[in-house]
């Protein structure tokens, strides 16, 4: 009994969050399949709320709902911004982005960091 009214708040939540959070959300396309999903939730206190093929999961830091196009990618959105920290231990962390150009002195070569030339005599 808990449990039902626990997702009917869940999704009374979705539905709420959707009337009112778009214009201020992030969105994120992300590699997660659903029982994943449904056990991170549960593992940071959320409740989970089905409906399919839209997710929601309610913890009390934030909320998100994501959207399934495939067993394994999920379009998800919460209110707020990217990389907040109760969101990545839901769905993840974002994909790295390379902050050097390769105009750097650090040169990546052959899976490694190669340490440029210096013009510096060791005694």
């Amino acid at each position: 009994m808990t449990k039902t009214f626990a997702i009917a708040i869940a999704i009374a939540s979705f539905a709420g969050f959707a009337a009112i959070v778009p214009a201020q959300a992030a969105t994120r396309a992300v590699d997660i399949n659903v029982p994943l999903f449904a056990d991170r939730c549960a593992d940071q206190g959320g409740a989970f709320a089905d409906a399919n093929p839209s997710f929601a999961c309610e913890t009390p830091d934030t909320v998100v709902v994501c959207v399934f196009s495939s067993l394994n990618t999920a379009d998800c959105e919460w209110a707020g911004i990217d990389n907040q920290i109760a969101v990545n231990r839901i769905i993840g962390m974002a994909d790295a982005v390379v902050l050097n150009d390769g105009s750097g002195p650090v040169v990546k070569s052959g899976g490694g960091f190669k340490k440029p030339d210096f013009p510096i005599k060791w005694k």
